[in-house]
């Protein structure tokens, strides 16, 4: 299936706070970034995943099991950018496609999360 890489990064919002989610939806859409959905159940995040294709998941760091499901979405999406993002600490882990360990930033997370969901690599095939 020929990619098409026509239109904005699409992301999807894992198991972040309700408070985070709309937070970060607003500043996602005024980047030009499609939030295609939200889901805090693992199960259904990791389906969503597998089904939709994101071009990148957003994860909370600071979860218990954002570890375990950051690879099960891995293994459901593996063209999929899973960011580990904790909102109230200087940090965030970035998993690129097939890497084997993540990229880390501890300082100025807010600004390369925004770098990072808009430059993501769009993961799309046409249907």
């Amino acid at each position: 299936m020929p990619l098409d890489d026509s239109g904005p990064p699409r992301v999807l919002l894992g198991d972040l706070e309700p408070m985070v989610s709309l937070g970060m939806i607003d500043v996602l859409r005024e980047d030009g970034v499609e939030v295609i959905g939200q889901e805090g159940r693992p199960q259904a995040l990791v389906l969503m995943a597998g089904r939709l294709r994101p071009d990148a998941v957003v994860l909370d760091l600071l979860q218990r099991s954002s570890r375990e499901l950051c690879e099960r979405v891995r293994s459901a999406a593996p063209d999929t950018k899973v960011i580990l993002w904790a909102r109230d600490e200087d940090a965030m882990e970035i998993l690129d496609p097939g890497a084997a360990r993540p990229r880390r930033f501890f300082s100025a997370v807010a600004e390369e999360l925004r770098r990072e969901l808009g430059a993501a690599p769009l993961a799309r095939v046409e249907e």
